[in-house]
């Protein structure tokens, strides 16, 4: 019985294979028709009737076909340059990307240079250094034959950098491939950004943030932007007795209804417990740039007394720090 599984996996194995699209570039039948040849015989007429007339406007002229035929017709679909990370846009021409400058602690060339040494060197690929780029093998896409030139042109209007690459090396038999490999290559480097941004952003997102209350302005501010501030109350509340009804991150507000924990789940968690009105509240979250407001409500949009307020930062504070509650 393995023995007859063993067999229908590998005959599955080598009929995907076969069928691969990237990898079979010709028709899968004969390409006999292309010696075939159009006969004709005159029409024959009887005796007494005239020819009919023929319209030649849809006569095609002999060897008027152009492109490829056959063999040399390659029909795997285009690959396509792909803008997989947020915020980045194909090049209108050629084989580029557009990367438009996403955080202020650091310039995005330095940030794409960075990059690009990160994806040569987990792919084990060779490279090196030239102006305004590198130059690697293919490796990443496995083709280390294939040779690389890597292009990086600055922007300062709009602030962004476009990463071009061109294929140097190793696919001169059809312009086809060469714009295939490059697309791969951008797609391939693509990922490689896009995977090691959503890390970052995913430490990020688990890092403490600084709670602290403004008792002038009956405030919460939180020492985060916008985005990292939602999600983590977003996260927070559950775990903390809230009940959230209606959330509304475009408007940057939260309904919950504080049902309250028991002191054992309070001990749990290790947090000091929350000793506010079991009742519906609403969140109101502010954008201030690097950092977010937070104003609590009643159900009938009451500001809450200051000793509510006072209350809850006692408790979201430490939680806001507590990296372990993040997730």
């Amino acid at each position: 019985m393995k023995a007859k599984t063993m067999m229908s996996l590998l005959a599955m194995a080598v009929l995907a294979g076969c069928s691969n699209p990237e990898t079979r570039s010709q028709a899968n039948r004969g390409f006999d028709y292309e010696q075939e040849t159009l006969r004709t015989a005159p029409l024959l007429i009887p005796e007494g009737l005239q020819a009919p007339r023929f319209n030649t406007e849809y006569v095609i002229p002999k060897g008027a076909a152009q492109g490829a035929t056959g063999k040399a017709l390659d029909i795997r679909p285009p690959t396509q340059v792909l803008p997989l990370v947020r915020g980045s846009e194909a090049m209108a021409e050629g084989s580029g990307l557009w990367f438009y400058q996403q955080r202020l602690d650091q310039p995005l060339e330095q940030e794409l240079t960075k990059a690009l040494t990160a994806f040569f060197e987990q792919s084990d690929a060779d490279y090196r250094a030239v102006a305004n780029g590198f130059e690697s093998n293919g490796k990443a896409i496995g083709a280390p034959g294939q040779q690389f030139r890597w292009q990086l042109m600055p922007d300062a209007v709009r602030r962004a950098v476009a990463v071009q690459v061109q294929a140097t090396e190793g696919a001169d038999a059809l312009a086809q491939d060469r714009r295939r490999a490059e697309a791969s290559m951008l797609n391939a480097f693509s990922l490689s950004y896009q995977r090691e941004l959503s890390r970052q952003q995913e430490l990020l997102d688990k890092s403490p943030i600084e709670l602290t209350l403004d008792p002038g302005q009956g405030l919460l501010l939180a020492g985060q932007g916008y985005d990292r501030t939602w999600k983590r109350l977003i996260t927070l509340l559950p775990k903390l007795g809230f009940d959230i009804s209606n959330r509304q991150q475009a408007l940057g507000y939260v309904d919950v209804e504080f049902d309250g924990l028991s002191k054992g789940d309070w001990q749990d968690l290790k947090l000091p417990a929350l000793n506010i009105p079991e009742q519906e509240y609403r969140i109101q979250l502010g954008d201030l740039g690097n950092r977010t407001s937070l104003s609590l409500s009643n159900k009938d949009r009451e500001p809450v007394p200051a000793g509510v307020l006072s209350a809850l930062i006692k408790t979201l504070a430490p939680a806001f720090e507590r990296t372990d509650l993040a997730r």
